[in-house]
């Protein structure tokens, strides 16, 4: 398994190629996936570290990715809605962290850190990046 790995999992293009960016810009090495399905699928033939997931996508979205695996690598849930208290009893143990978007680029490299370790090069600053988020996600 390449512990560095991280699977990023979002439908909303944007937000995607940003997280992967940042992750590659810190030394992660980055596969993505655009759905729940292909999430799935991509799990089951791909070993990764961990998994930077969105809550609502189309193909069952993070909520199917999580009930579907039994023991999935560590997940880094990113949404800007909160779980209600049924979802959150079904998957909180399989949730490493949950970030609200939007959220400064650092929680995310730090909660990937924490996760998987730090890569062996040092990630570039992303104190001048902007919060990840979308303002379809706040709708």
């Amino acid at each position: 398994m390449n512990a560095a790995q991280v699977l990023v999992v979002d439908d909303n293009d944007a937000i995607r190629s940003s997280v992967a960016e940042l992750l590659r810009s810190a030394g992660y090495s980055v596969v993505e996936a655009f759905d729940g399905s292909s999430a799935i699928e991509m799990l089951l033939t791909t070993k990764v570290g961990t998994v930077v997931l969105d809550i609502r996508m189309p193909g069952g979205g993070g909520l199917a990715v999580l009930e579907a695996l039994d023991e999935p690598p560590p997940v880094i849930l990113m949404s800007a809605f909160a779980l209600d208290a049924e979802d959150h009893e079904r998957v909180d143990h399989k949730i490493f962290v949950h970030l609200v978007k939007p959220f400064h680029p650092r929680r995310l490299l730090d909660a990937v850190a924490s996760a998987i370790g730090a890569p062996d090069n040092e990630p570039t600053s992303p104190s001048d990046t902007a919060p990840i988020a979308d303002s379809s996600d706040l709708a």
